[in-house]
């Protein structure tokens, strides 16, 4: 096993970090006045960023490292799982939109 330091730069990137984080964390606090405004955007996005807010929770590590290894132990058959959750989707987005308030 190899041994390494925590070296003073090291230090000073994970602190930018965090003060950064912070400080995005803060700035968007003071926006957000109820619920609907943190979960929802007070209604405010359009298609492209909640369609990618869908791809990316749908995209997990999971999907990356899990179904790598399915495949290598069971076959690409293992990814059919994701194909069929594609055409899901658009079937909930047609069904699911036109009942927007």
């Amino acid at each position: 096993m190899s041994q390494f330091d925590i070296t003073t730069a090291d230090l000073v990137v994970i602190g930018f970090y965090f003060a950064i984080i912070f400080a995005k964390g803060f700035q968007i606090a003071r926006r957000t006045h109820d619920a609907n405004d943190l979960f929802l955007a007070g209604r405010r996005l359009g298609w492209l960023p909640i369609g990618l807010s869908l791809f990316a929770s749908n995209i997990s590590s999971t999907t990356l490292i899990g179904l790598a290894g399915a495949a290598y132990v069971w076959g690409i058959a293992v990814a059919n799982y994701e194909w069929m959750a594609a055409p899901i989707l658009v079937v909930f987005a047609i069904v699911l939109i036109p009942l927007r308030r």
